[in-house]
């Protein structure tokens, strides 16, 4: 893993520096907000055929970023994408990809937890239940808990994390 520092004067610019260095794509990122809603176009310049052929327009990233440049925050906020798309690149050939609903998922679990009790070893979690009585881990993105006895930390070790224990179902 690598480290990117978060260098930029606006939320977008950190964005495309990101991409740029961790992920290797030039990204455009036009953001506006008000008290209501916020909106965003992304514009990335991804290889054509995989990277392997020169591409056949050899002006289009630079044309897009100048059309993109054109764009004003209330017309990002107000427009509705397919108008937005229209106004801006009207001329060229498009390829719209299908919308996508953001919706909240966290991917914590009890056996992800687990395997991250046993990555601390056995006497630093057995340490904890001595003090504690039991291990409680709340994740950071939705605040759910995970409490662990020394029941559940003993069969936790004794299966390798590779069974749930025997509170399961607690949170």
């Amino acid at each position: 893993q690598g480290i990117v520092p978060l260098d930029g004067e606006s939320m977008a610019a950190v964005l495309e520096a990101y991409m740029r260095q961790s992920e290797q794509l030039e990204t455009r990122l036009v953001l506006a907000a008000d008290d209501q809603a916020s909106a965003g176009l992304l514009l990335q310049r991804l290889a054509e055929h995989g990277g392997t052929a020169p591409p056949t327009d050899s002006d289009a990233w630079d044309r897009a970023l100048t059309l993109a440049a054109t764009l004003k925050s209330g017309e990002l906020l107000e427009l509705p994408p397919e108008t937005l798309l229209r106004r801006l690149y009207g001329q060229e050939q498009i390829q719209p990809q299908s919308t996508l609903t953001p919706r909240f998922a966290c991917t914590c679990s009890r056996e992800r937890i687990g395997r991250m009790l046993l990555s601390l070893g056995r006497e630093e979690v057995d340490s904890i239940i001595d003090e504690m009585r039991v291990v409680t881990v709340t994740c950071d993105f939705c605040s759910r808990s995970y409490s662990f006895d020394a029941v559940d930390v003993a069969q936790l070790f004794a299966s390798g994390g590779t069974e749930t224990t025997a509170h399961a179902t607690r949170h």
